[in-house]
């Protein structure tokens, strides 16, 4: 089983009388270069258990909701384990899967990225187009990295934390640019502030830059789903989890209703599966 996103993947191998897992670079078949990815699962496998057999895997990834990126991971993960029966699904299938519990319900990802689904109990039936960290991603780390950074740029941040930003991560206007324009991965370099978002949340000016990415993630997202008002809107993702209490103030001003609030979906799929062995 694997858990792909952004930042960092995680493989678990389960049977036997223990289980196995390992982490590795993240991958998003939107964008993760193909050497990248084979270099990635190429890291994963070598640290499996000599002689451990990989009968089926289901792989759950960001960038896999479309069936051309779905086809082509499956094919990358073939080369490493040609016999196996694989299924892919989106990282989002992840998350329907560990905090519907087959009902129906919204359920979205809120970690270095941003997603969102409408989930019947048993399949994907409505999504909000993926624009990825450029052009949306609303409430992500990403998102609110880039918020973080927009009022450091333009000196709307209070000076104490303006002064703790420059100490903590030893960064300039001049460095800030270089890194976003000509450096491989902004997205990742402005999704590293979320801990010190964290740190600082109760700070009037980094508490109104959360809440207002959260209210302008569920002002985005309801527009796709016009009939689901009473249905419970379900998260994963380190964003949702760590910022839970402003993630609620904001679903309330939307009118949204939090169901299930999880970090890690991937825990909770084990469990399932376990429980099935």
């Amino acid at each position: 089983m694997v858990d792909a996103g952004a930042t960092k993947s995680t493989f678990v191998l389960l049977g036997g009388e223990a289980s196995f897992r390992c982490q590795c670079a993240g991958i998003n078949a939107n964008y993760t270069p193909e050497a990248d990815i084979l270099r990635i699962l190429a890291e994963a496998v070598s640290q499996f258990p000599k002689g451990a057999t990989i009968n089926a895997i289901d792989y759950y990834g960001a960038g896999c909701a479309t069936p051309q990126n779905a086809f082509r991971m499956e094919g990358y993960l073939r080369m490493y384990f040609p016999t196996a029966d694989i299924r892919v699904w989106s990282d989002l299938m992840a998350a329907c899967h560990a905090l519907a519990g087959g009902r129906e319900a919204i359920v979205c990802i809120l970690g270095t990225g941003a997603a969102s689904c409408h989930y019947d109990g048993h399949e994907m039936v409505g999504r909000a187009p993926s624009l990825g960290w450029l052009l949306g991603d609303e409430g992500s780390g990403t998102h609110l990295g880039k918020c973080l950074v927009t009022a450091y740029l333009s000196e709307t941040l209070p000076h104490p934390i303006r002064t703790a930003f420059e100490e903590r991560y030893h960064l300039n206007r001049d460095l800030i640019l270089h890194k976003l324009y000509q450096e491989p991965k902004p997205n990742l370099f402005l999704s590293q502030f979320a801990p010190f978002l964290n740190e600082f949340r109760e700070e009037p000016a980094i508490r109104e830059l959360i809440i207002n990415a959260f209210e302008t993630f569920f002002a985005k997202q309801k527009n796709y789903y016009p009939n689901c008002d009473n249905l419970p809107w379900h998260f994963t993702g380190s964003v949702a989890a760590h910022f839970e209490t402003m993630l609620r103030e904001a679903a309330e001003t939307a009118g949204c209703k939090i169901g299930e609030i999880a970090g890690d979906p991937m825990e909770r799929i084990v469990q399932l599966e376990i429980s099935n062995l």
